[in-house]
């Protein structure tokens, strides 16, 4: 007698769950909750469900096409990166389709089910937080997929980032080699990569120079020109304010700028200001800003090329690849009477 061959309505009833469940975890039609996915493909193995069918059916249909999920699509860092991308996947035939989160983890997750819905061949995505299940789901789906300016350390994916750690550990340094004791600091949520390792250089510049931490100097802000603003300010407010201030990234050090200009307070004269990341017009005000410069448009042509890799199963083993960052000194940091020898980092 011939073997009754096994149906979608046979691994459904052996699963517990609908035959639409099951088609949509096999053609990945639909976002699945983990669990349940996991008991579909249980089913499927235990039961025998056609194999060569079934590797069939999740070989992902080519659309050349690339969702590239962004924290924040206003900031010129992230357009740099985009233009970076595009040029690179561009030249194999790719689109990209944009998705900009403003730093809302909700948005984020959302992009993710719809891009993966729109079946996508792969993602660029720049995480909001350390929230990673959404995440997670596309890597355990073997979805191809980049980790771009942050990391997510429980996540097994290629990463591109740029020297956090050592950008404000030079930025510091320049600082307390130019005379400064009393430097002010305003970073990004310490809930994602470049907040948490920018704070802690500047904090390793500091020991190294032997200065103690004072925690009124240290503000979190939130990446966005309105907390540069807003911590700048208490900064200044301070009984015994900041000399100098480091702001960890280029809306925020606009923020810090409108703060001083509001308050009429002048750079360098009355206190220097360093920004982590360049931008075009930095060179141009006055006066010109001291920068750590990041390869923007290269992180962007490199995370398109780990993608393209994964896309072609040119391997398979995760990657992480640091940029180095420049320190562009300009005028902005000034020199303080009380210089010290240098020190040099």
């Amino acid at each position: 007698m011939q073997k009754k061959s096994i149906t979608i309505k046979d691994v459904a009833r052996y699963a517990g769950v609908s035959t639409s469940t099951v088609s949509h975890v096999i053609n990945r039609t639909r976002f699945v909750k983990d669990s349940t996915r996991q008991k579909v493909l249980k089913a499927i193995s235990d039961l025998g469900y056609h194999p060569n069918i079934l590797a069939r059916n999740l070989r992902r249909r080519k659309t050349n096409t690339v969702g590239l999920i962004i924290c924040d699509l206003t900031n010129p860092f992230f357009s740099e990166i985009l233009r970076g991308i595009e040029q690179c996947l561009g030249k194999e035939g790719y689109s990209i389709i944009v998705a900009n989160t403003d730093y809302d983890i909700k948005k984020e997750s959302d992009s993710v089910r719809l891009f993966y819905s729109k079946r996508v061949d792969g993602f660029i995505i720049v995480p909001a937080s350390n929230e990673d299940r959404h995440v997670k789901f596309l890597v355990d789906n073997n979805v191809p997929i980049v980790l771009l300016d942050r990391k997510l350390d429980k996540v097994r994916a290629d990463s591109v980032i740029v020297d956090n750690f050592g950008g404000t550990k030079k930025l510091t340094a320049h600082l307390i080699n130019s005379g400064h004791r009393r430097i002010g600091i305003i970073t990004g949520s310490t809930n994602c990569t470049p907040g948490k390792e920018r704070l802690a250089g500047y904090l390793e510049a500091l020991k190294m120079s032997s200065l103690p931490v004072d925690e009124s100097m240290i503000k979190i802000g939130n990446f966005k020109q309105e907390s540069g603003y807003k911590l700048a300010l208490e900064l200044l407010s301070l009984s015994s304010p900041p000399t100098a201030i480091v702001a960890c990234n280029n809306l925020m050090g606009l923020g810090v700028l409108d703060a001083l200009k509001d308050r009429k307070i002048h750079i360098p004269e009355e206190i220097a200001v360093v920004v982590f990341d360049d931008m075009p017009w930095f060179r141009h005000i006055n006066p010109p800003l001291t920068v750590v410069a990041q390869p923007s448009f290269e992180l962007g042509v490199t995370a398109g090329r780990l993608l393209l890799e994964q896309i072609k199963k040119e391997r398979r083993k995760p990657r992480e690849i640091v940029f180095k960052v420049d320190l562009v000194v300009r005028d902005s940091a000034g020199e303080k009477e009380e210089k010290r020898s240098k020190m040099y980092i």
